[in-house]
Order: C-alpha cells, then structure tokens, then sequence
C-alpha cells in the first residue's frame, strides 16, 4: 500500500499525511499508523495529552466503540 499525502495549498514544504486512528480495548489505548510506512505507529493512553484529541476524532465519525472506558 502506498503512503498517500496530499500538498499544501500554503506554503512551500509542507505537506498533508492520511493517518489511520482506532481504540484498541485490549490495550485500552488509542493507536496511529501511517497507512504504507512501515514502523510509523503510535499509541496513546489515557494520561497522553494526544488521547483526547484523537478520542474526541474517533467519536466524531461515529467508530468510538460504546464499550470503550
């Protein structure tokens, strides 16, 4: 799978990178991945600052799981 990006319409350098963003209930942490990059994951927990961010994204579109917390 290709890593798909998009170019800014402002700037010069900079560029806009799709990341692929879900709860896992095992682990109870919120993981981030670039989708075709190798080894660019994340994960977060619920002391992370980055959690709510990514929490409040995922409930947004709908896919926060209700069993979640």
């Amino acid at each position: 799978m290709a890593m798909k990006y998009r170019v800014a319409e402002r700037g010069e350098r900079t560029i806009y990178v799709d990341h692929g963003v879900w709860y896992d209930a095992n682990t109870k942490h919120i993981h981030v991945t670039v989708p075709g990059h190798e080894g660019a994951h994340w994960s977060y927990g619920k002391s992370d600052e980055k959690y709510a961010m990514y929490r409040a994204m995922v409930e947004e579109t709908g896919r926060w799981p209700e069993n979640a917390d």
